[in-house]
């Protein structure tokens, strides 16, 4: 049975450092310049007081370009880089299906409880991107 348990702690303590260290990786090295001349910018603020922005730059209904600017933490930064690489080179309708907050969240290596806000503001200012993309289409 020890030994049972000293696995499960090991596991444990290595997800741990993976998620850990995908965070720190978006954090410090973010891998994603400012779209040029994007599509569209929008900026939301969360129930904690950070706000994310995201820009896209969209060609034939494909988003082929997309980055994001935060205020806040780590982990928020780590979402919205994961959010705006998730989104590269999907259809709008496809991003718009497939990229919520359990999918941001799964994808940065999982988050504690008290930080999944910074999965949902980075999906939820994702989706609102591509939704006034797409009213701003309809009327021109």
């Amino acid at each position: 049975m020890n030994e049972f348990l000293t696995i499960i702690i090991g596991a444990a303590v290595l997800l741990g450092v993976v998620a850990v260290w995908l965070i720190a990786q978006h954090f410090f090295m973010p891998t994603l310049e400012a779209v040029e001349n994007p599509d569209v910018t929008v900026s939301l603020t969360g129930s904690c007081g950070e706000t994310m922005r995201i820009s896209l730059k969209v060609e034939e209904g494909v988003i082929r370009s997309a980055s994001y600017f935060t205020d806040g933490c780590g982990p928020i930064s780590a979402c919205g880089a994961m959010a705006t690489k998730l989104a590269i080179n999907k259809t709008l309708d496809e991003a718009m299906e497939t990229i919520d907050h359990e999918t941001v969240a799964q994808a940065v290596g999982g988050l504690p409880e008290d930080k999944i806000h910074c999965a949902k503001l980075a999906s939820e200012t994702l989706q609102e991107a591509i939704h006034r993309y797409m009213l701003s289409r309809r009327w021109t």
